[in-house]
């Protein structure tokens, strides 16, 4: 009630007032020499050449791999004065700076946790993924046998250990030396190949111990992709082989 009432602001002043806010925000924004910087600490893409609106520059660097680095390092010096000279030919020394900073320092850390995360994804999965589309055998390769170990015993990939110890007994049975005199080295291998195929699928069926570590886990990941490269590697070596011949 002490308090002294507000004056009264004219309606012409008031509708001057909310013309010049109008035309302030209408006007391009300035760009901001942190966002470039923080922008510019991606190499491998440039994006803070389109955050300046240099589309040739942004394409050339990318086609190019901002020549080989080279180009990276020299925006880094001149960034200041890509931003002065965006600032001083398409903006107007009134018009109000962008609100990139804010955003970035918000978006960019959930960005930068949501492509760790994808990249450990494709890490952990993509053997599991490339096995069951077939485009790599990963059980036949940790077996060392010459088919899937599944197919060997003639059981599902879904059968349970259970399942798995009655087609080994069986195969066992077949394809023992003793019962088949004369069998020789077929035999032989053949069992060989029916143990091995027997044992990677009890330890595939094992239930994890309780004392396992992450370092264990990652072992097993690090395996499966040795073995992917070992397919690679065999692929590689067949096709220069075809070439030679």
């Amino acid at each position: 009630c002490c308090s002294k009432p507000a004056a009264a602001i004219p309606v012409g002043e008031q509708q001057q007032q909310q013309r010049v806010e109008a035309a302030a925000n209408s006007l391009q924004q300035q760009k901001r020499l942190f966002t470039s910087y923080l922008l510019w600490l991606n190499p491998v893409f440039p994006a803070h050449h389109l955050y300046l609106d240099r589309l040739a520059h942004a394409l050339i660097a990318f086609w190019t791999l901002n020549f080989l680095g080279v180009g990276w390092v020299v925006d880094g010096f001149l960034m200041r004065c890509y931003v002065r000279g965006f600032n001083s030919q398409r903006c107007s020394p009134d018009a109000p700076y962008d609100g990139s900073r804010r955003k970035l320092l918000c978006h960019l850390p959930l960005c930068f946790v949501g492509m760790l995360m994808l990249g450990l994804t494709t890490i952990v999965y993509i053997p599991t993924i490339l096995h069951h589309f077939q485009v790599v055998d990963i059980d036949r390769i940790a077996a060392q046998t010459q088919v899937n170990p599944y197919e060997l015993l003639e059981i599902s990939q879904s059968a349970s250990l259970q399942e798995a110890k009655a087609a080994y007994r069986s195969k066992s049975l077949q394809w023992h030396p003793d019962r088949n005199p004369g069998c020789g080295k077929e035999c032989d291998d053949k069992m060989s190949e029916i143990t091995k195929a027997y044992d990677l699928i009890k330890r595939r069926r094992a239930p994890a111990p309780p004392d396992r570590t992450w370092e264990g886990w990652l072992q097993g990941i690090a395996q499966d992709w040795k073995h992917i490269f070992e397919v690679l590697g065999q692929d590689k070596g067949g096709k220069t082989e075809e070439k030679s011949e």
